[in-house]
């Protein structure tokens, strides 16, 4: 009986007695705890997705990070774009989820960030204390900008002319 293991990611066997994958860092997973879970990835992303809505829009590199990240969390979803327009723009992508799905994506999209952008964990927890996510200083509640450190607390989008 064949005990290497194989990343669920990367598809790489190991020998048994290595735990993580050396390129992605995931958990190594003996041949039938893999094909296990290919079965079950395989499931969730036949399941039709009804009642469909966009949870994120943008490239399709950063989508596919998206999908597996919701896939492995067992969150059905798909990735599509459009057909762009003839004159070379390009493709729009979009992850998908059902209505049902959708806020339990985005809280789980939510925690990624989280675990690849540590500092935004950090800043969080400043700016609900009222402090300034770059100096400390405090910062009133409708201030828009640091009075110490001039960091733009808010994001003031203008409205676009003639619309």
């Amino acid at each position: 009986m064949n005990r290497n293991k194989i990343c669920p990611d990367c598809e790489v066997e190991y020998l048994p007695h290595i735990g993580k994958c050396a390129d992605c860092g995931a958990v190594l997973l003996l041949h039938e705890e893999h094909r296990q879970a290919q079965e079950e990835k395989k499931r969730l992303m036949a399941k039709a997705v009804e009642n469909s809505v966009v949870v994120r829009e943008g490239d399709l590199k950063w989508l596919g990070e998206l999908y597996k990240v919701l896939i492995n969390a067992g969150i059905p979803c798909t990735v599509t774009s459009d057909a762009g327009c003839n004159k070379g723009c390009r493709p729009k992508c979009m992850l998908i989820v059902s209505k049902e799905d959708f806020e339990r994506a985005q809280e789980r999209i939510a925690e990624y960030y989280m675990e690849i952008h540590p500092e935004l964990r950090a800043s969080n927890e400043l700016i609900s204390q009222g402090r300034c996510p770059a100096c400390g200083s405090p910062v009133g509640t409708g201030e828009n900008e640091c009075s110490d450190c001039g960091l733009m607390l808010v994001v003031i989008e203008e409205e676009e002319e003639g619309g």
